[in-house]
């Protein structure tokens, strides 16, 4: 997707971090460019359990959509304030991800180490402890910036495995759309989920930003069992 070229703001970009080491690299070269924040999230230890939050919809009934919000705390990077997924009337998924600060497709590649990215957690089918999400939407950009890209991947093994794509397109010039069949994530009675900024050249979770803060997730009820 072309974007209208545009200055970019200077707090978009966050500062470079050290380059990432050990069992982490060898992750992200595993899932690639998209997924590689959740990737370390997993890998490092950080506490990634799956928990209800105050913004989920804890009813069985379906809902048609779930809307998390979020305050400002990353300074410096990416900080999600919004992440809404729901039904688009065409019964596709649709997921809103709205950063504090105005971005534009150039300020994801990252001059060193991995890219910046923009993704959801999704859970669909683990239970209980799960550690890594079985479902990830990621939304990335090549590397000089022309095209962005959204895909969907499936937790095989630990590791990632991309099954299909997802249509992209920008509300503001704070939040980016996607839209994904409800077939990509295997159809489920529910998702549980949390949207995750990663900037580039982030290779710990310590400059990854998620809504709602881990390990709480957000819970949107497809279809009734």
């Amino acid at each position: 997707m072309r974007l209208r070229p545009r200055d970019r703001p200077h707090h978009a970009r966050a500062r470079r971090p050290a380059r990432a080491a050990g069992p982490v690299v060898c992750v992200l070269a595993a899932v690639g460019a998209a997924g590689a924040a959740s990737a370390a999230m997993a890998t490092s230890g950080a506490p990634a359990r799956p928990a209800p939050t105050a913004a989920t919809a804890q009813t069985g009934s379906p809902v048609a959509t779930v809307v998390v919000h979020d305050p400002v705390d990353t300074a410096g990077g990416f900080d999600l304030t919004r992440v809404q997924v729901g039904r688009a009337s065409d019964g596709r998924m649709r997921a809103a991800l709205t950063l504090a600060a105005p971005w534009r497709m150039r300020d994801l590649p990252a001059d060193d180490g991995p890219p910046g990215s923009l993704c959801l957690r999704m859970w669909t089918v683990t239970k209980g402890e799960a550690v890594f999400p079985d479902r990830l939407l990621c939304i990335t950009a090549d590397a000089r910036a022309r095209h962005m890209r959204g895909a969907i991947f499936v937790e095989r093994g630990g590791t990632l495995e991309r099954v299909a794509s997802a249509g992209l397109a920008r509300s503001s010039d704070r939040t980016v759309v996607a839209r994904f069949s409800q077939s990509a994530i295997g159809r489920p009675v529910r998702v549980r989920f949390a949207g995750e900024a990663t900037p580039p050249g982030c290779p710990r979770a310590a400059c990854i930003d998620t809504a709602p803060n881990a390990p709480a997730v957000a819970t949107l009820t497809l279809r009734s069992t």
